[in-house]
């Protein structure tokens, strides 16, 4: 069963008068979104996002980030 966003929506169509069609774009992006991740629930989950490129960060590029741009903790001797 696939869930599609409906363009001749009233609310979408009133959204996109009223704010513009880079609103409109967004909105129709995260509800496809919360369709492809859960489509029963329609409540978040936390993702990794790369904002440099703007879209989801590979697990390579997390476990680089992790390993390299993260301080190491230091211990304090006593």
């Amino acid at each position: 069963m696939l869930e599609v966003v409906d363009e001749s929506d009233e609310k979408l169509k009133k959204l996109k008068a009223e704010w513009g069609e880079e609103v409109h774009n967004a909105v129709k992006t995260a509800l496809e979104e919360m369709n492809e991740y859960i489509a029963s629930g329609r409540y978040s989950t936390p993702e990794i996002w790369n904002f440099e490129v703007g879209r989801k960060a590979t697990l390579k590029e997390v476990i680089s980030f992790i390993s390299n741009d993260m301080k190491p903790v230091k211990r304090k001797r006593t």
